[in-house]
Parts: C-alpha cells; sequence; structure tokens
C-alpha cells in the first residue's frame, strides 16, 4: 500500500479509535449499575482493542515507508495507549463477560476496573489531538502538556471513582494550578504568535540585500510595466492580462521598470525561476517594500540562463497573481526559428483559458513554452505529433519522443514541448481545456510520464553534501495570526516562525521534503533551481527543477547549489496553501534585509 494510502487509512483510524474507546467507556461506566450493558460494553472494547492492532500496525507499514510519517504514532500516540489497553485486556474484558454471563457475585465490576477503560478513552482522544496538533516532528512542549493532561485526567477519574488519592481542596488546587499552567501556555503560544507591525527577517549581517542589485547598463533592453484594474474584477499589466510577453536574449542587460496605478494594492514583480540578484526578486518585506499607488520600481539584471519564465506580483499573489499581474519572460540563447510561442495556462472564474495560436504551416519547427499560472497542476497532453519536452523549467531537456503520452505540470512550473507541425490538426490539452493547431484532433489520453525520469542523465550529483535539512509538510492546528487555526506547516511551523536554514555560498545543500498531508504541494524555492535526486526513493534523472509537485505520502530528495548569495523565500505555490503557513526563507550567511514584513509588507 503506497504511503498515501496508508496516511488516509491512520487519519481513518485515530478517529475510529477514539469513537470506539470513548463509546467502551462510557458503556463500561453504565454496566456497573446496569448488567445488561456488559457484554455491549465487552464488545465495544473488543473493537476498540482491534482498531488500536489496526492502527499500530498501519503505522508500523508507514514506519517501512518512512520514519516522518509514524515517528508520533510509534513514539508517542500509541504507548500512551497500550498500558491502559493492556490493562483493560486482562482485567476490565474478563470482569465484564463475568458480569454479563450472571457468572460474577454483586459488584464484580468494581470502580477501578472501569478507570483503565477511561484512560484509554482519554489516551485516544489524545492520539486524535496527536494527529491534528503535533505531527512530526512535534514541539516537545505540547507533547508534555498533553501527556500532563492525560495523567491528571487518569488520576482525577481513579481518584473520584476508588475515593482515594486527594480530596477536596487539595484536589481542587491541583486541578486549578494544572489548568492555569495549560492556559498560560497557550496564551502564551498565542500571543507569539500574533499579527506582528513590523518584523526583520534578516536582521545582522556584514552585506545587505540593497548591495545585491543587477548592472545599470546604457545598453539595457528596457520594459515598462504598469499595473492597473481591467474588466471584471481583473488586474493587468499594461491593459492586458496576460501581461505583455518580456521576450530577450541570452547575454542581455535588462531593465524593467513598474509602475502601480491600482487604488487598493501594491505590487512587486518577481521573476519566477529566474536567478535574479536578490534585490531584484520582488518579496516585499524581503528584498524591497511594496510599490504602492503612484510609486515606481526599477528591476535590473542580466539575463545568462535562456529558456521560459514568467513574472507575476508577489504582493499577497494569492490575490493579485489570480486575478491577473502575471505574465511571460522568455530568454533566447539564439533567435528564434519556426514557431516559438508561450502559452500560458490561468483559471478565470473558474474557466481554465489557452489564449488562441495561429496554424502554422506544415513542416514548421514549434515550441509550445507551457506555463502554469495557476495554484493547481495541470495535465497536458499533446496529439497530432510525436513531440518532445524539450526543456522543465527553463532547463533543457534530452529526453525520448512522446506519442499520446500525458505530463503533469506542477503549479508554477513550465514544459518546452517541441514537434514539426503536420499536415493534419494538433491538438494540445491542459485538463479539459484545448489548444488547436488546426481544426478537430482527438485529445490524447496515454499515460501520465515520471517527470523525475524523462530526460537522459546529464549532470553529476555531487559525491557528498555540505549541509543537510529536511522540511516535513504537513496540515496541522497550530497558533497562527494569533489564533489555534487549521494550517499547513512546515517542520510543525508556520509563517513567519519556520526557522531559516543557512547556506554558505559554494556549498551543496541536500534537502529531503516529507509530504504527510492529504495535500499536493508545489514547492518553489526562490532564486536558484534544485537538483532532483529522487522521489519516493527511485533515483531521478536526474533533473533541474524550480517547482515540483510533492504529493501525498512523497519524499523528494533535493539538492541546492548555493551560487546567488542573499535571503531566499521559499514556498508552496499553491498559493492558499503559503497563505496558511507554508512559507520560509533560507539566508546565505552574512545577508542582511533592511526591509520588514507586516504593515504594507505582505508576500504570502
Amino acid at each position: 500500500m503506497t504511503a498515501a494510502g496508508l496516511l488516509g487509512a491512520d487519519r481513518l483510524l485515530v478517529v475510529l479509535v477514539a469513537g470506539l474507546w470513548g463509546a467502551a467507556g462510557g458503556y463500561t461506566l453504565a454496566a456497573r449499575t446496569a448488567p445488561r450493558l456488559a457484554f455491549p460494553a465487552g464488545s465495544l472494547i473488543a473493537a476498540a482493542l482491534a482498531a488500536t492492532a489496526a492502527r499500530a500496525v498501519v503505522a508500523g507499514l508507514l514506519a517501512g515507508h518512512s520514519w516522518w510519517f509514524a515517528g508520533e504514532k510509534l513514539l508517542l500516540s500509541l504507548p500512551l495507549l497500550a498500558f491502559p489497553a493492556l490493562t483493560t485486556t486482562l482485567t476490565t474484558l474478563p470482569a465484564l463477560y463475568s458480569a454479563g454471563r450472571g457468572t460474577a457475585g454483586p459488584g464484580a465490576l468494581r470502580p477501578a476496573l472501569v478507570v483503565p477503560v477511561l484512560s484509554a478513552a482519554y489516551a485516544a482522544v489524545a492520539g486524535v489531538v496527536i494527529s491534528v496538533a503535533l505531527g512530526f516532528p512535534g514541539s516537545p512542549y505540547l507533547a508534555a502538556v498533553i501527556v500532563l493532561a492525560w495523567a491528571a485526567g487518569t488520576w482525577a477519574t481513579w481518584s473520584m471513582m476508588t475515593h482515594k488519592g486527594p480530596k477536596g481542596r487539595a484536589w481542587r488546587v491541583a486541578g486549578s494550578v494544572l489548568a492555569v499552567l495549560a492556559l498560560c501556555w497557550t496564551g502564551l503560544s498565542l500571543w507569539n504568535t500574533r499579527p506582528a507591525d513590523a518584523m526583520n527577517l534578516a536582521p545582522t549581517g556584514t552585506t545587505a540585500i540593497t548591495d545585491l542589485t543587477g548592472p545599470t547598463s546604457k545598453d539595457a533592453k528596457k520594459f515598462t510595466l504598469t499595473a492597473q484594474p481591467g474588466p471584471n474584477g481583473t488586474l493587468t499589466f499594461n491593459g492586458t492580462t496576460p501581461g505583455p510577453t518580456i521576450r530577450v536574449t541570452q547575454g542581455d542587460d535588462v531593465e524593467v521598470t513598474l509602475r502601480n496605478t491600482l487604488p487598493d494594492r501594491g505590487v512587486t514583480l518577481h521573476w519566477h525561476g529566474y536567478h535574479v540578484p536578490n534585490a531584484e526578486d520582488g518579496v516585499p518585506g524581503l528584498t524591497q517594500n511594496a510599490v504602492q499607488r503612484g510609486g515606481t520600481f526599477v528591476y535590473r539584471f542580466t539575463a545568462t540562463q535562456p529558456g521560459t519564465y514568467w513574472y507575476h506580483t508577489h504582493q499577497t499573489p494569492n490575490t493579485g497573481l489570480q486575478r491577473g499581474l502575471f505574465g511571460a519572460f522568455i530568454v533566447d540563447a539564439t533567435p528564434p526559428t519556426g514557431m516559438d510561442e508561450p502559452v500560458t495556462l490561468h483559471t478565470f472564474n473558474g474557466a481554465l483559458t489557452l489564449q488562441a495560436l495561429r496554424t502554422p504551416p506544415p513542416g514548421t519547427a514549434v515550441r509550445l513554452r507551457v506555463i502554469n499560472t495557476d495554484n493547481g497542476p495541470h495535465v497536458l497532453g499533446l496529439s497530432g505529433a510525436p513531440y518532445r519536452i524539450a526543456a522543465v523549467d527553463g532547463m533543457s531537456v534530452t529526453g525520448r519522443t512522446l506519442t499520446n503520452e500525458r505530463a503533469q505540470l506542477a503549479a508554477g512550473g513550465r514544459y518546452d514541448l517541441t514537434f514539426t507541425m503536420p499536415r493534419g490538426p494538433v491538438l494540445l490539452t491542459a485538463d479539459a481545456a484545448t489548444l488547436n493547431l488546426g481544426q478537430g484532433g482527438k485529445p490524447a489520453d496515454g499515460d501520465l510520464i515520471d517527470i523525475t525520469r524523462y530526460g537522459e542523465r546529464q549532470v553529476q550529483p555531487p559525491a557528498r553534501f555540505d549541509r543537510d535539512y529536511t522540511w516535513v509538510l504537513d496540515r496541522l492546528v497550530t497558533p497562527r495570526d494569533g489564533l489555534p487555526l487549521l494550517s499547513h506547516t512546515v517542520n510543525g511551523e508556520v509563517w513567519p516562525r519556520i526557522p531559516a536554514p543557512v547556506v554558505r555560498e559554494g556549498e551543496w545543500v541536500r534537502f529531503t521534503v516529507v509530504n504527510r498531508g492529504g495535500d499536493l504541494h508545489p514547492m518553489h524555492p526562490h532564486g536558484h533551481h534544485v537538483l532532483v535526486l529522487s522521489r519516493n526513493g527511485v533515483a531521478a534523472a536526474p533533473l533541474w527543477m524550480d517547482s515540483f509537485d510533492v504529493g501525498p505520502g512523497e519524499v523528494w530528495v533535493v539538492a541546492l547549489k548555493a551560487d546567488n548569495p542573499g535571503v531566499w523565500l521559499a514556498h508552496c505555490h499553491e498559493l492558499k496553501h503559503a497563505v496558511e503557513g507554508m512559507t520560509l526563507h533560507f539566508a546565505y550567511e552574512g545577508i542582511r534585509s533592511p526591509y520588514t514584513l507586516g504593515h504594507a509588507n505582505h508576500p504570502e
């Protein structure tokens, strides 16, 4: 069974286990005065034990996939339940069956025999809390609070039912102290996550981000993009969405002036996938301040890397980008020949759109530069001609010819599809949306390829890595913006509290990215591509990517070459997930930022 299937089974089992143990505790308590309920109570305990055993098996299978999927289950949740469940099996269950058969004397189901069942119910409920709030690696403080709460509940139940232990005032004082400590811990956690008016992510260092700029050149290719309102609630650059395609030749100096005429929001320009100098990256609160109405900002960099890229606002991008503030950015290694066009995929008002293109004459060499500007993936297919994926995320790939096969394109990702125009029609599909070159055509319906294994091995990974980091992606209830909210987390934390990996220029850094949740996460580091080394333990081609889909239950291992100094954002490009916490940053040693998050700077 896949890790994703096992994770889904565990989510069902943890609720089932809590429900069965809770019901068993209630029936066992009632059976003390109503012996006819002894058999139902015993049956519920047996069912709870079976469900607990099933969860233990699932946890063991998950550990076989990766310890990251099973750690808190095997170290905390199941051990917490093991002792009261075992005690229930050895003591309470026989007493219940005796009471149900009428072979036990009056009072056989002593109060002390009820306590293990109720303790198991408390532990099973704690298992739900661990599953939705702790995760792995979890906070040791929260783990301690959960264990103390379970122990206090068990002790209080034993004390009240057996009339032993602290009496009256002593019990009330102990309970009050525990409650006050729990409330103080909760309140402090929420207070520390309240929205800040100003927060600097990189306050110290010998080099300022403002020094990491592109060149000023009188020969630069110059462009102006003006953010302005469009029809039907859209936002545009220069009156269109997508905005104008910026196309330059490798080696050109580029200068882009951003102007903002929007009445109600700031904007920036982020060059998605492009290795611009850090000060040109367009992240408000980290590399610049957001450009407010009437303001301007000039971006300067040299177009050193050819390929297919795109630009978009990074100020509240889940609204600004999705409403239309984006466009294609193409860098040609040589003057294009044949038909060479960008194709942007974007959903407006629930409908996926692909712009129309002219049909080239037969024999024309065609390159379609497909750019996914949406929050989620799209499955691409091309029928009517054999084709190749000539580039992934702007980087050239040498791979086999495809016929009727399809490929999933991650949010933010790009595939260059190349083919020779035949005499008949060619049909490009993205999910159910189509782009026709010619009339007619049948959509591709072949198998999905694994993009990580598509190309030939063109890059040799390093023999050793200078640093290793792990990002565990999850869906947990955690303090965010001063409230306990269901969030998308990295290592149990949310933006901007996720600790930043620190790198040094020239290093090779290996990242293990683990998805414990039920959602797909297209991860995107700024200013760098990563070399995909493996996916779920299977070696990749390898290939360079800057937007890669980490599915539920998947483990990706990627390598980053630290060759672009700065403080860089990294986030899930399902931008709703980024807003809900799955945004972080990584920093080069010695780099500081003069900008602050909060107020008018919101990169997520």
